[in-house]
């Protein structure tokens, strides 16, 4: 397991509003594809990136990619709509500022911005263009020689349901797979009476110690804050960027045990990746909890990955 001595962390996600329409996601996109990971596939996307803060030098370098399964991903149109909207409105400020920095456009200049628009791939997009039911994200280590996948954060919408139905809120809940361990961790999403903000929660196995952990939304923040406590103790926090395009966050860990366990920190990257996706996949839980209490159960599709999450391992075969 990768393991360094205990000191601060810190990491910075970035997250881009849309799947695959990224000015930079080309680049990005076919240095993933020419990998040696399986774990990337011709239905991923990338959508964001992650820096780390170098202790020592006190800089910021450029560590991971996070991509996301485009086979399965399904927004809510609506949230697809003013996504595209506002990564369009960027992009057209990108397109005007090629041809003048600031100031209005001449009448030679708006017509050049026109066709520029015309031709653009991201200009030309509808709400449409990407439909997927479930969130699948997933992190690489990325070299100059090398792409290594280091974990993978899912959906699990069949929990979803059940725990929804029981606390008449919509609660969200993921399992994070991490290389070369046997656990899969899941992040589970709590209700407690009268409090709004939310709370997820889960065990983290650090070799010989079983680690319980919350990450508690404030009440009151400019973006989406997340405190993270460990054994009811203060660790750290993830820190929502109020101004940002996408769904920006900075990860903050203090000088802690886990802190040394870079599988930990990918874990909370992941999750941190996934706080973006929150209200789509609330709005797609809403549509599926709607439909069993109707026993409408053939509009909730279970894919068979899903299934293998809660496969008994101890099973005869």
């Amino acid at each position: 397991m990768a393991r360094r001595s205990p000191r601060e962390v810190s990491r910075y996600v970035d997250m881009w509003a849309l799947p695959g329409v990224h000015p930079t996601n080309l680049e990005l996109l076919q240095q993933l594809k020419t990998a040696d990971t399986q774990h990337f596939t011709k239905s991923m996307d990338v959508v964001g990136t992650v820096s780390e803060l170098d202790n020592e030098t006190r800089r910021w370098e450029k560590t991971h990619m996070i991509g996301v399964r485009t086979d399965v991903w399904r927004p809510d149109k609506k949230e697809m709509a003013r996504s595209l909207k506002s990564i369009q409105s960027k992009r057209r400020s990108e397109l005007k500022q090629q041809i003048k920095r600031g100031g209005r456009l001449d009448t030679k200049q708006s017509t050049l911005l026109d066709e520029s628009i015309e031709k653009d791939l991201v200009m030309q997009m509808d709400s449409g263009d990407i439909e997927k039911r479930r969130l699948v994200l997933k992190l690489f280590k990325t070299t100059a020689t090398r792409v290594r996948w280091c974990g993978t954060i899912e959906e699990v919408t069949t929990t979803e349901i059940h725990n929804s139905i029981g606390s008449k809120r919509k609660l969200l809940t993921t399992a994070v797979m991490l290389p070369r361990t046997e656990f899969i961790t899941y992040v589970q999403e709590n209700h407690r009476t009268f409090r709004v903000p939310s709370i997820f929660t889960f065990c983290y196995y650090d070799d010989d110690r079983m680690w319980h952990l919350s990450l508690k939304q404030r009440w009151f923040s400019l973006g989406v804050d997340f405190d993270v406590e460990v054994n009811s103790k203060s660790i750290g926090k993830l820190d929502g960027k109020l101004v940002s395009f996408g769904a920006d966050s900075l990860i903050q860990l203090d000088e802690h045990p886990l802190a040394g366990n870079t599988q930990f920190v990918d874990l909370l990257t992941l999750f941190t990746s996934s706080v973006g996706f929150h209200r789509a996949m609330r709005r797609s839980l809403k549509r599926r909890i709607k439909a069993a209490k109707a026993g409408e159960s053939y509009r909730n599709i279970i894919e068979d990955e899903e299934l293998r999450l809660r496969h008994n391992g101890r099973a005869a075969a």
